[in-house]
C-alpha cells in the first residue's frame, strides 16, 4: 500500500507539474492574445486616421476644383465684359466719327 501511495504521490506531483506548465502556457497565450488585440486596436486607429486624411484631402480637392471653376467663370465673365467694352468703344468711336463728319459738314457750309 505504501508503494501505491508513493506512486499516487508521484503521479500527483507529475500532474501538478504538468498543470503548472499548462498554466504558464495558457498565460503566455493570453499575453500574446492581449498583444494581438492591442495591435489590432492600433491598426484600427491608424486606419481611422488615414480615412480622416483621405476625407480631408477629398474635401480640399473639391474646394480646389470649385475654386478653379469659379475662377474660370470669372475669367469668362471678364472676357465677355471686355469684349462688350470693346464693342461699346467701337460703337462710340463710330458715333464720334459721324459727329465729326456732321460738324465738318456744318462748318464747311459756313465757310
Amino acid at each position: 500500500m505504501s508503494d501505491k501511495l508513493s506512486q499516487l504521490k508521484k503521479e500527483n506531483e507529475e500532474l501538478k507539474a504538468d498543470l503548472e506548465h499548462y498554466k504558464k502556457m495558457v498565460c503566455g497565450y493570453e499575453n500574446v492574445l492581449k498583444l494581438n488585440e492591442k495591435e489590432m486596436e492600433n491598426a484600427r486607429e491608424i486606419i481611422k486616421m488615414y480615412e480622416q486624411v483621405v476625407e480631408l484631402a477629398r474635401d480640399e480637392l473639391m474646394e480646389t476644383k470649385e475654386t478653379a471653376e469659379a475662377r474660370e467663370r470669372v475669367s469668362l465673365l471678364s472676357r465677355d465684359e471686355l469684349m462688350t467694352a470693346f464693342k461699346k468703344i467701337g460703337d462710340l468711336e463710330e458715333q464720334n466719327k459721324k459727329i465729326k463728319e456732321e460738324m465738318t459738314k456744318h462748318t464747311d457750309k459756313y465757310k
